[in-house]
């Protein structure tokens, strides 16, 4: 190495340090009755009964819609209870038909007749014959056919048209 006289300067490779320009302060004093009111929230008696109406609203539609569900669901059960009960009174109503078709029969009724009343089938020995007179005839009066005029002036005139 060979001797020079040689100096370095290190600070030159350090980094910088810049000094910034001050900037303004942004701060605003306020005086002191100032802040205190700015610190207190402001109540606004529009927004705050505005804010219970919409709650209270919004409530009461909540709490319909859950009674209504709640109605809902009784009916249900009693819809379901009801039919059921229908059901089985239906079932019972078939058997108690079926129970007395089977008694009412016409072969019931003859052996009941001939076993407990102690009847017998018809003969031609029990047949009365009648003749009636050829003249003879059958009429019905209706005792309310005698209204008023106009009724007996157009039951008359069906009688000659038929």
């Amino acid at each position: 190495m060979s001797k020079q006289n040689t100096a370095y300067d290190f600070s030159l490779f350090e980094p910088q340090k810049k000094e910034l320009p001050k900037r303004q302060s942004n701060v605003i004093e306020l005086p002191a009755k100032k802040l205190e009111e700015n610190r207190r929230p402001k109540r606004q008696p529009l927004r705050l009964l505005a804010t219970f109406c919409f709650m209270a609203v919004l409530v009461s539609l909540v709490g319909t819609l859950v009674y209504g569900q709640v109605q809902l669901t009784e009916l249900t059960e009693q819809v379901n209870s009801a039919t059921k009960q229908m059901e089985e009174q239906q079932s019972v109503h078939t058997q108690l038909k079926m129970r007395s078709d089977s008694r009412l029969s016409l072969q019931a009724t003859e052996v009941y007749a001939k076993d407990q009343l102690g009847m017998r089938k018809i003969s031609y020995s029990q047949v009365e014959c009648i003749k009636l007179s050829p003249g003879d005839k059958g009429q019905v009066l209706d005792k309310n056919a005698a209204g008023n005029w106009w009724s007996s002036l157009w039951n008359s005139l069906q009688n000659l048209l038929s």
